[in-house]
């Protein structure tokens, strides 16, 4: 068993040429057979939480039917909502740094014991999580083993399953709206009035701090943003947001899960940023429609076209026709390209929404 619990670290460069050792991405190597044995343990384990819905309903990272376009659906359909209504809406995203790194054995068994996984099952858990051991790896040369302290295991079937347990009661900690794609955190909350949506978001927001310190997780007040959403033209530049005496920066537009979302719920930021990505992938079919097959040009095609179309498709592709024009302009000249003759427009992803 032991050996099952031993993890082989390769620390990948984020940047060419790294100078650092933050510049590196470690990756957690471990051993295949035990992973055959953590796949039975996590079907029961995820069958346990989902028949007695344990999950907060918010979660939609890692679990089956659920997806990061419908916690993007979940995220702007409220937030089009209270736009709407014409209410005023923060909405914050939250930056947890090595979140699954930190989370503490000791509260996470506290947490499953509390959900009802207690007996000779609470003890195999316990077993999985201590003692584990790991070495780092570069080439030929292996450090000495340390033993792992704190943190789910990197690279195991079960890992992520247990962070959600570990998060799961977040949601509770404060009156935010909050959505939750695993460590991304959305939260929001809207009033009519802004020194009171003001006075209750610092409010509400230490709590969150209080309920992260108490579970020995951070966050990264210099990564964390809001945006300020009101269907008036201009918004107060006196409104402040402060999370433990440190003040958070306010953007007009913010990634989340892959998209754009800008505080006018336009989608133009979002579509001039696939509009970049589809006008480089042209210029390629243009430079290799020369020297290749047609074949070669639809696969190029589906690696660099189709996923920025399709990805969330049916969340921006609600914006107005003269913001998504332009894609589809670049759609049917990539089919050209591929096609000269004969060409048959792409136009239906769009024309269902």
């Amino acid at each position: 068993m032991p050996h099952w619990k031993i993890a082989q670290i390769t620390p990948i460069p984020k940047v060419p040429s790294p100078s650092s050792s933050s510049e590196y991405r470690p990756i957690s190597v471990l051993p295949v057979l035990p992973k055959l044995f953590e796949k039975v343990l996590y079907h029961r384990l995820y069958s346990c939480l989902t028949e007695h819905n344990l999950i907060d309903k918010r979660q939609y990272g890692f679990r089956e039917n659920h997806s990061t376009d419908l916690a993007i659906t979940t995220i702007y359909d409220e937030l089009l909502r209270n736009f709407d209504n014409k209410l005023i809406t923060c909405s914050l995203f939250l930056d947890l740094p090595k979140a699954f790194g930190c989370c503490d054995h000791e509260i996470l068994l506290d947490k499953v014991y509390h959900y009802g996984i207690r007996g000779v099952s609470h003890k195999l858990l316990s077993n999985f999580l201590h003692n584990r051991m790991q070495c780092t790896k570069i080439g030929a040369f292996k450090s000495s083993y340390k033993r792992i302290s704190c943190g789910v295991p990197q690279g195991s079937v079960i890992s992520p399953l247990l962070f959600l347990i570990y998060i799961n009661d977040i949601a509770k900690a404060s009156s935010f709206h909050t959505t939750l794609f695993a460590d991304d955190i959305n939260i929001h909350m809207s009033n009519s009035c802004f020194n009171v949506l003001q006075t209750t978001v610092n409010l509400e927001l230490c709590k969150i701090d209080h309920w992260l310190r108490a579970k020995k997780l951070s966050l990264n007040y210099n990564k964390t943003n809001f945006m300020l959403l009101n269907s008036q033209k201009h918004n107060p530049t006196s409104f402040k947001v402060i999370i433990n005496n440190h003040s958070i920066s306010t953007e007009d537009k913010l990634k989340y899960l892959g998209v754009l979302l800008d505080n006018k719920l336009s989608w133009k930021p979002h579509v001039q940023k696939v509009k970049t990505h589809l006008s480089r992938a042209c210029g390629v079919l243009t430079k290799l429609k020369h020297y290749t097959t047609q074949s070669v040009l639809k696969v190029v095609y589906n690696s660099l076209i189709h996923p920025y179309l399709n990805y969330s498709i049916l969340n921006w592709g609600c914006a107005s026709n003269a913001t998504i024009q332009p894609l589809i302009k670049l759609q049917n000249k990539a089919i050209k390209i591929i096609k000269p003759t004969n060409t048959k427009s792409l136009d239906e992803p769009f024309q269902h929404l």
